[in-house]
């Protein structure tokens, strides 16, 4: 049946620098045109969790589109695209690289994933990374809904060596960090790198958390809620986003369509 599943959408960055995992900001802004002209209803994190539980309710073309890390370019290009078209989406911050500083970025220089990422390791990771200030601003503008990544972008290792107290202290240091600097409760999460566990999700839940997103591809229905699946862009066209949108808003369009894309 079609739309029966609600497609999420994966970026990381919007920006003029060339790499796997960044948008352009002219692309991105003839996604939003597009997602606008089709008539596509983009969501918040509560509006998303609301229509996947009735379903009844839902608009027939929905989507929830996703930002990981929580990037600087996020606000310097996806943020005034993304009003300018009365759009909404999730941004998931990881806290330990946001800090408290008032930063003017007109002189911004956005940097390719890798670069940004060795940046925002060192003690000028407030030139890559959104402040405070930035995520209070964008949240309260309704555009981005502002969500948790964890706190150190560590939580792999920690599950890869069943470091499961550290993964806790995380998470829900995380979830905390949001909830006191941006004054509301903080329900979704993000696997930094996509990695996830058995003990991951029963300690996510443990801590408060109620959806949680993978970087695996698939459809989303209320009974997935703890492994939401996600599309990348990759920097790919609004044609190719338009193009697959009807695919992942149906479980059945989505199983036939990767059964053939991965060949099983």
């Amino acid at each position: 049946m079609l739309y029966d599943s609600i497609p999420v959408v994966m970026y990381h960055h919007v920006s003029t620098v060339g790499s796997e995992l960044n948008v352009h900001p002219q692309v991105f802004e003839e996604q939003l045109r597009a997602l606008s002209v089709k008539g596509w209803k983009t969501l918040s994190g509560d509006e998303f969790l609301f229509f996947i539980e009735h379903r009844k309710e839902r608009p027939k073309k929905c989507v929830l589109l996703t930002f990981d890390d929580g990037f600087a370019d996020n606000y310097v290009y996806a943020y005034p695209l993304l009003k300018k078209f009365h759009m909404k989406a999730v941004l998931f911050a990881a806290v330990d690289f946001v800090e408290d500083r008032d930063i003017k970025r007109d002189s911004f220089v956005p940097l390719p994933h890798n670069d940004a990422w060795k940046l925002a390791l060192t003690e000028r990771r407030s030139e890559v990374m959104c402040t405070w200030k930035e995520l209070r601003e964008m949240d309260g503008s309704r555009v981005f809904d502002v969500q948790s990544h964890g706190m150190s972008h560590r939580t792999p290792e920690y599950m890869k060596r069943r470091k499961y107290e550290e993964l806790k202290r995380d998470l829900s240091g995380g979830k905390s960090a949001l909830e006191e600097r941006l004054s509301k409760k903080i329900v979704h999460l993000a696997w930094p790198q996509g990695h996830y566990d058995g003990e991951g999700i029963e300690i996510a839940y443990e801590v408060g958390y109620k959806a949680l997103y993978t970087t695996e591809r698939g459809a989303n229905t209320v009974d997935n809620l703890s492994m939401i699946k996600r599309l990348p862009v990759k920097g790919r066209n609004a044609k190719w986003l338009l193009g697959k949108l009807p695919i992942y808003s149906s479980v059945l369009l989505t199983r036939i369509y990767l059964a053939l894309r991965t060949g099983r």
